[in-house]
């Protein structure tokens, strides 16, 4: 079994890369399954056999749906399998996460530009200015929409450590951050109180109606926001 690691926090390009892998399988004619959700079996899903005899190209498209008893299963039995493994991930994957993994064949990280991480680290109250500079100065590159959904994501992920469940350690899977990633969350969550952490999520998930409903362009909500949540 081939592995191959898509993560990183430019989601934008690391699923264009992820695109061009199961446009180069379709080009070939592999047999391509793609697994999205806990509901889908990996072992079952590795181990069943092509009806046209076709290699196998199999997609996990999130990291989280990997848990200790699969990992094992994959460093057991992944040697047997003759097929392509992509593992997918918007976030960064720490080393204890593919540490658990058979031998990885490559890995690409898809990192954010400075900027960017400029400004999720601008997004406290009392820094609403220096907030709207850096993200005025991001557009003129990137898509809002873009922008707006790291924001969001890193809102969660601020509450989410704000009430002691580390992002990765919540609900939704078990793979963590980097350690570093959760201190540096965690450092800005204390200029928040939970409410208004509350009240900012609530809010982009109303300018995110209110924009697909053609109520607002989406850079106007999001100004409105940063100037007066952040004040």
């Amino acid at each position: 079994m081939k592995i191959i690691i898509l993560h990183g926090d430019n989601t934008l390009e690391s699923y264009e890369r992820l695109q061009k892998f199961i446009d180069n399988a379709q080009s070939r004619s592999w047999e391509i399954t793609r697994i999205s959700n806990a509901s889908q079996n990996i072992p079952e899903a590795l181990v069943s056999t092509s009806l046209f005899d076709k290699e196998k190209f199999v997609v996990i498209e999130n990291a989280n749906l990997i848990n200790k008893t699969t990992a094992n299963w994959l460093k057991k039995n992944g040697s047997e399998l003759n097929l392509t493994l992509i593992i997918y991930n918007q976030g960064i994957l720490s080393q204890t996460f593919l540490k658990q993994l058979p031998k990885i064949d490559k890995v690409e990280e898809f990192k954010l530009p400075k900027l960017i991480w400029s400004f999720l680290d601008s997004c406290f109250p009392g820094n609403a200015k220096n907030a709207l500079l850096l993200l005025h100065e991001i557009i003129k590159n990137e898509p809002v929409e873009f922008v707006f959904s790291l924001l969001a994501k890193h809102l969660r992920d601020l509450y989410w450590v704000k009430v002691d469940s580390p992002p990765g350690q919540r609900p939704s899977g078990p793979v963590a951050y980097p350690s570093w990633r959760v201190e540096k969350l965690k450092r800005q969550s204390h200029k928040f109180s939970e409410g208004s952490l509350e009240d900012l999520i609530n809010s982009l998930a109303q300018a995110d109606i209110k924009a697909k409903t053609s109520q607002g362009e989406l850079i106007d909500l999001l100004d409105f926001i940063i100037a007066t949540k952040l004040e």
